[in-house]
């Protein structure tokens, strides 16, 4: 096992080292905070926050105009297209159109009867087949 070992001189001190000041020990001095600093910051983030909330809401509601107009204009053109339809599905209509087109009045009409749709039909019978 070695060892290394170093050794200075009497005579050789380094010069530089005594041109320095000492160093010591500072303490960090903390301020504290001011109470009416602490308040101010309160107060002026809470108007802050109640702008922006304000400016939120006006924009919703700009937005919201917007919506009901759209809708309103939606609603008169639907009327006027149900009105239109009604008025094209009247009888009278139905038959001035068929005597333009040249169709003829059939000679008898069969009501067929009228079946509840709540009762399921029986099944069919075909009559003249064989299995």
């Amino acid at each position: 096992m070695s060892v290394a070992v170093t050794t200075r001189r009497a005579g050789q001190h380094r010069k530089v080292a005594s041109a320095r000041t000492p160093l010591r020990v500072v303490r960090r001095h903390r301020r504290k905070m001011n109470p009416t600093f602490v308040a101010a910051a309160i107060v002026i983030s809470g108007l802050f926050t109640a702008v922006v909330g304000h400016a939120l809401l006006a924009e919703g509601q700009v937005r919201l105009g917007k919506l009901q107009t759209q809708a309103t204009a939606i609603q008169a053109t639907n009327r006027s297209t149900v009105l239109k339809v009604s008025s094209l599905e009247t009888p009278e209509r139905i038959a001035q159109a068929a005597g333009t087109l040249h169709l003829v009045q059939p000679s008898d009409v069969i009501q067929l009867p009228s079946v509840p749709l709540n009762v399921p039909l029986p099944a069919i019978k075909i009559y003249g087949m064989t299995p």
